[in-house]
């Protein structure tokens, strides 16, 4: 993890350790601080200890235990302010509209670019 102080953070929450692998790496890269955490009960306690500086959550939509709704609401009881973007590569049965609904920014459909990345990241909240 890069400098916290100086740096926006971001929860990274995905299943998948060759997603979180990555997004951990390239996160730095773009400017950003990466918090990883492979689920959602991993996610709300990193969140609970370093929510000063964990500005947005990027929630993979589908993923045992707590799913990404599920993960976002538990972490908007805590911060109901935080920025949220779900990542999917399947939704099965979800739909964009009701992600959004859910109260996410933005839905990323794996395999999505950095540019695309950066570029969510820095839309002003």
């Amino acid at each position: 993890m890069s400098d916290s102080t100086t740096r926006p953070g971001v929860l990274v929450v995905d299943d998948d350790p060759q997603v979180r692998d990555l997004l951990g790496l390239a996160l730095p890269r773009l400017g950003f601080t990466a918090w990883l955490a492979a689920g959602g009960e991993e996610a709300l306690a990193l969140f609970r200890r370093h929510r000063e500086v964990i500005s947005v959550a990027l929630l993979d939509v589908r993923m045992s235990g707590l799913d990404g709704p599920a993960t976002l609401r538990a972490l908007r009881g805590v911060d109901p302010a935080l920025r949220c973007c779900f990542m999917t590569g399947e939704a099965r049965g979800r739909t964009e509209p009701g992600l959004l609904a859910v109260g996410a920014e933005a839905v990323l459909y794996k395999p999505f670019s950095l540019a695309e990345l950066r570029q969510l990241l820095t839309a002003p909240g």
